[in-house]
């Protein structure tokens, strides 16, 4: 069921596609989701559900990716996107899929991805073969279950830059098995302004943790002045590549920081030791609506994130999810409502 966004290729985008907004969170769920999550969800002015489906790679200079699709995690597995799409469908949600390469062990540590990348020609193809079986696995899952969106890559700003012509090949055969829109999530420094094949995909995808602040008490007007400059690039960008930029990801901590460094990570060491900072990251969530929602070049974000309701953890009181706390309200709000 295609719930808000027309099928087609980037050559048949038409202007009339920048007018809707997707309005999505990523759902990490350990396990099932209690028969009432998704209607929440709904309530909540959700109009997609994006799932994170990951690749694991021991180390930056090896170049073999380790499939996951039968992760123990639900929300991670085969089996938890195609059940979690025929429920999202019944309630009118979409379903966007995001593979995504974790570098390490499965901790925060360690997480250059944008620097994957080889010497020798050979590990170059060796490490595209392996994302190239990965990104198809997940391109036939997507028209399985008739996702809306597959993200291509996320984050692995050497691989883009230095390796263009075969991101360019791995789009068209994605193309070939797969009818719905395409995005490349690029980071928001030192990425997405030089990406060489924005014009084959739908959206330009970014992952906006972009500093707004240093001040430890910024008021509104002062978030207000850090998204100026963002929002002049973003919409240059837009205009001379002719594509909607979609948030592939976005959120705020709950923390003092949260407005110099929205991208630093949970601690455990914080827990007990750091006082939540609830009001900031509900006025950086004001913010971000006040002035990136109605834009003409934006065509909608996906929040990070919202947890599974049987396994929250004790590090989402500090963490990057809304759920529970004031800026849940700020969210329906926005995405609720026709403004």
């Amino acid at each position: 069921m295609c719930i808000l966004l027309p099928r087609c290729t980037s050559q048949s985008l038409q202007s009339e596609e920048r007018t809707y907004k997707v309005k999505s969170v990523t759902l990490d769920a350990r396990n099932a989701p209690s028969q009432s999550m998704l209607p929440q969800l709904k309530e909540l002015g959700v109009t997609h559900i994006t799932l994170v489906q990951f690749g694991f790679q021991r180390t930056i200079d090896r170049p073999e990716i380790r499939m996951n699709q039968d992760a123990d995690w639900y929300s991670e597995s085969d089996r938890g996107a195609r059940e979690l799409a025929k429920i999202a469908d019944s309630l009118g949600i979409g379903i966007i899929l995001k593979p995504h390469i974790w570098l390490g062990g499965y901790s925060t540590s360690g997480q250059s991805r944008d620097e994957i990348g080889y010497l020798e020609e050979d590990q170059w193809q060796a490490w595209e073969a392996d994302y190239t079986k990965f990104l198809m696995h997940y391109a036939h899952l997507a028209e399985e279950i008739d996702a809306e969106i597959l993200v291509i890559g996320t984050e692995l700003a050497r691989s883009a830059h230095e390796r263009t012509q075969y991101w360019r090949g791995l789009i068209e055969d994605i193309r070939s098995v797969y009818q719905g829109k395409l995005t490349y999530a690029a980071n928001w420094w030192a990425e997405y302004e030089t990406i060489e094949f924005w014009e084959m995909l739908d959206f330009i995808g970014i992952q906006a943790y972009f500093e707004l602040s240093d001040e430890p008490n910024p008021t509104n007007a002062m978030l207000s002045r850090g998204w100026e400059p963002h929002k002049q690039t973003l919409s240059v960008l837009s205009a001379r590549i002719d594509r909607p930029i979609l948030f592939t990801e976005i959120g705020y901590r709950n923390v003092d920081d949260a407005a110099a460094k929205p991208w630093r990570w949970p601690s455990r060491d914080e827990i007990g030791q750091v006082a939540p900072n609830n009001d900031l990251q509900a006025q950086l969530y004001t913010v971000f609506f006040d002035e990136i929602w109605n834009e003409s070049w934006f065509s909608g974000a996906i929040l990070w994130k919202w947890h599974g309701d049987r396994e929250r953890r004790r590090t989402a009181s500090l963490g990057f999810t809304p759920q529970g706390k004031p800026a849940e309200d700020i969210i329906r709000q926005w995405f609720t409502s026709n403004r």
